[in-house]
């Protein structure tokens, strides 16, 4: 979009709009800017494709050193004039030509919009698999996806609305890990907005701040738009779940002392959200009401689990699930919780121990509704499989059939504000 009335001319508010007003391509621009000093500014708390320029300030470039040395190199027009003065077009012409063919560009709608992220780029491409636009991520880190949930979404719509989150960023040159980023960008890979965590919180007398590594998001559709985030401290173990309007405006928070990786809307005042819950010692799913936030996960004042500077809003409900025998005996990693949703149940996975030689990981299954109520609890197969070979290993002193968990998981603890923590057996 081209703004009028500023002091220095018109303000032009994209790199292709000044491309259109030199009557160049973009990439030109962007080298011309880079290499010859063009004078283009970036909006301030923007991505680096986030930028305008006055035309007044363009025009002064031209009659500088810099732009006589590039008007001297052009080669001469039809009517051997040098192709500089084309930029002497009043601009309207030049915007109006430029528009007509922005119109015109190859589009996709969003069933069709195929959206790759990878280390240094956003790339669409259309069903045919043909390149629309590439949004060129900050050259100066390696920008790392999730491990534990989807990077890209798009949102359908006339207008279709891209969003992308980075775990985390790695400085190219010093290798130093800075906090991730969750970004929306339009259809044509304009920036709308991008949001990153610098929250701080203090848990048994320690403050624990940036950089967070941004781990999950969720998006409901609707009017209005409401985002959802997640990220936990790069190092340590406290979470943060924010929510969001669909202009990246925070409107509630909720905090925990344990990691959240997993976000699902069920409703407008519904959130899923799962991971692992550090004063409990095992695998976490909740549910929020995100219209009532502030908040943070119910853990006593005065302990170490408990925010000291966050708001007091519990959440609806929690379940935690017990790390399991073999978990246990192989000191695996914390049993974190995956969430799925299947009609109108909610599937609830935790992994109990890491994938061996390629295969899958051995995991306890819970079934619950979407009220989180316990429907049923089981292990998998490749649960049972470890469990013989510890057994061989004479890390586990029994069979199967002899397991005091042959059945599966035994009962989970279930927390609301109306129960407090309790123990639910598995029927």
């Amino acid at each position: 979009m081209t703004g009028v009335g500023a002091p220095n001319g018109e303000r032009l508010d994209s790199w292709k709009a000044i491309a259109a007003y030199l009557g160049k391509d973009a990439g030109t621009v962007r080298r011309w800017e880079r290499d010859r000093g063009l004078p283009v500014h970036r909006v301030p708390g923007g991505k680096g494709t986030s930028v305008y320029a006055y035309t007044g300030e363009i025009d002064a470039w031209l009659q500088s050193t810099s732009g006589q040395d590039i008007r001297a190199a052009e080669p001469a027009g039809p009517s051997g004039r040098p192709r500089w003065l084309w930029v002497a077009l009043p601009a309207a012409l030049v915007i109006a030509l430029f528009s007509g063919w922005w119109i015109q560009r190859p589009h996709a709608d969003a069933a069709n919009l195929k959206i790759h992220l990878d280390e240094q780029a956003v790339t669409a491409v259309d069903g045919d698999g043909r390149e629309l636009w590439v949004h060129r991520l900050d050259g100066q880190y390696r920008h790392i996806k999730s491990a534990t949930s989807d990077s890209v979404r798009v949102l359908p719509g006339r207008e279709p609305h891209v969003y992308y989150l980075t775990s985390q960023r790695i400085g190219r040159t010093d290798n130093a890990g800075d906090g991730g980023e969750f970004t929306s960008l339009d259809g044509n890979g304009e920036t709308r907005f991008t949001f990153r965590f610098f929250d701080n919180f203090r848990f048994g007398g320690q403050n624990f701040g940036p950089p967070w590594a941004l781990t999950a998001f969720s998006v409901l559709d609707g009017a209005p738009v409401r985002l959802a985030v997640a990220a936990h401290h790069w190092v340590w173990s406290p979470s943060v779940v924010a929510i969001l309007d669909d202009d990246g405006n925070r409107l509630g928070t909720y905090v925990s002392h344990g990691w959240i990786e997993q976000l699902h809307w069920l409703s407008r005042d519904r959130l899923v959200f799962g991971g692992f819950l550090e004063s409990k010692n095992g695998g976490m799913v909740g549910l929020l009401d995100p219209r009532q936030l502030d908040g943070q996960a119910p853990e006593p004042e005065g302990s170490p689990h408990h925010c000291e500077n966050c708001a007091s809003q519990p959440p609806l409900k929690m379940v935690v699930m017990p790390r399991s025998e073999i978990n246990l005996a192989t000191q695996s990693r914390f049993n974190r919780a995956i969430v799925e949703r299947t009609g109108d149940r909610l599937t609830v996975r935790t992994i109990e121990m890491a994938p061996l030689d390629g295969q899958g990981a051995a995991d306890a299954i819970y079934e619950f509704t979407t009220s989180l109520d316990l429907v049923s609890a089981s292990f998998s197969q490749r649960y049972w499989e470890n469990h013989d070979r510890l057994e061989r290993e004479k890390k586990i002193d029994h069979d199967r059939a002899h397991c005091p968990f042959k059945n599966g998981p035994r009962d989970v603890q279930s927390w609301s504000p109306e129960t407090g923590w309790i123990t639910v057996p598995v029927k």
